[in-house]
């Protein structure tokens, strides 16, 4: 009778530690709701890492303002290899001020931006935010005010809220849209404006010439067209820079060059300068293999030069949706310039958002033209083209007076 006794005060026992566990899981569910927990009731370390509430004086020890923002004109996009918007450079402005480096992330709307910052995966929502946007009563509201509309933190983040608010005044919207207008309008180069030839009749078209040439076998390219780009970018000022941090002949930036093995020491050597802008070339000569005609594709490298193969992609997709051949420059860079109307960057088939094409589009134009120049005047001595395939195919040496449409690019 005792056994019997002793077995059911240990079920007993059992029992309540059960619902000990049961209630201190329920209890760490209310603290947690929006972590996801292991089954033995343990928090995930995965999602906890993303889902931290910081203070400011966090964020300022971390070095990390997280942001978030959607794709437009006035809010953030890349334009000439860097990147632009009024909110953006705003948001940047502030970064410096805490001393802090400044970490965004793009959403698709307003309501994922909100549930991203409730979710603690960033710190401030840097895009006009509605006051009557659901979930209002958990922000607090700050900085640029936009048609009743701000930047937003949660109301966790009353300091955070406060500090923007004593920093920011409503002057420095008006100078980041006059920033932005100067860059756009400027293309944002700062370089000596050298002649597009050295000497047309002898046929030289700049002492880089002999550059070209070497490193055209690398970029798969008549080397006369390496020049047309160069003229471009630079205008053949070797020490020319831009706003962003393009730096050299060919207007590279610093992320690219490491891509490339070229040493930011090094950036500026005309040598290493061109060698690694043909290495750029060559690449995106290879990612776009599936655009079959070679003249053609030669376009679709121009446009990702100057704008970026991922918004080149975009727009090849747009094309595609609406039943144009997105093989075909002609049809594609209709979509280049669409992609700056909400109606075609915010369409599902677009990922990389905002895109100023113009530039892009008379990018294209321009050096085609300048290559034409090239090519009228200027033999084209031992370059090399790239076949459907990816392989190396010669190019035609033979003089020519001004390229018609067909092989233009020799490519």
């Amino acid at each position: 009778m005792q056994f019997i006794k002793n077995q059911i005060s240990r079920v007993k026992n059992f029992l309540l530690f059960l619902a000990f566990l049961f209630l201190v899981a329920c209890n760490q569910k209310e603290d947690n709701d929006s972590v996801a927990m292991t089954p033995w009731g343990t928090v995930d370390e995965a999602s906890a890492d993303t889902m931290e509430h910081y203070s400011l004086e966090e964020i300022l020890q971390s070095g990390q303002l997280r942001v978030l923002s959607i794709t437009g004109e006035e809010t953030y996009f890349t334009y000439n290899k860097s990147t632009l918007g009024h909110h953006y450079l705003l948001g940047e402005k502030l970064a410096s001020e805490l001393g802090v480096e400044l970490k965004v992330e793009e959403c698709n709307d307003t309501t994922e931006m909100v549930t991203k910052l409730r979710n603690g995966e960033a710190d401030l929502i840097i895009v006009p935010v509605s006051k009557d946007v659901a979930g209002n009563d958990s922000l607090i509201f700050c900085g640029p005010d936009v048609d009743d509309a701000q930047w937003a933190v949660m109301e966790y983040s009353k300091e955070l809220a406060e500090r923007i608010d004593e920093w920011y005044v409503p002057d420095m919207l008006s100078e980041v849209i006059e920033k932005q207008t100067f860059i756009e309008s400027m293309g944002g180069v700062q370089c000596h404006e050298y002649a597009p030839f050295l000497d047309r009749k002898s046929g030289t078209i700049s002492e880089w010439d002999d550059l070209f040439k070497t490193y055209a076998q690398i970029a798969s390219t008549d080397w006369r067209l390496l020049a047309a780009i160069c003229y471009q970018e630079s205008c053949f000022d070797p020490k020319a820079r831009s706003w962003a941090g393009a730096c050299g002949l060919m207007q590279i930036m610093p992320a690219t060059a490491e891509t490339v093995g070229l040493p930011i020491e090094k950036i500026f050597d005309p040598k290493s300068n061109i060698e690694a802008a043909a290495k750029v070339v060559n690449q995106l000569t290879m990612l776009y293999r599936d655009v079959p005609d070679n003249e053609e594709r030669m376009n679709f490298v121009l446009a990702s030069y100057n704008g970026g193969p991922g918004h080149v992609r975009d727009a090849m997709a747009l094309t595609e949706k609406y039943g144009g051949d997105q093989y075909t420059w002609a049809d594609v860079s209709e979509y280049i310039l669409k992609l700056s109307q909400p109606m075609y960057y915010r369409d599902a088939v677009v990922k990389f958002g905002y895109m100023r094409g113009t530039e892009t589009h008379d990018y294209v134009d321009k050096v085609r033209a300048r290559y034409e120049d090239y090519a009228g005047v200027v033999l084209s001595d031992g370059s090399f083209g790239v076949n459907e395939t990816g392989g190396y195919a010669g190019v035609n040496t033979q003089p020519t007076r001004r390229a018609g449409k067909q092989n233009k690019y020799q490519i």
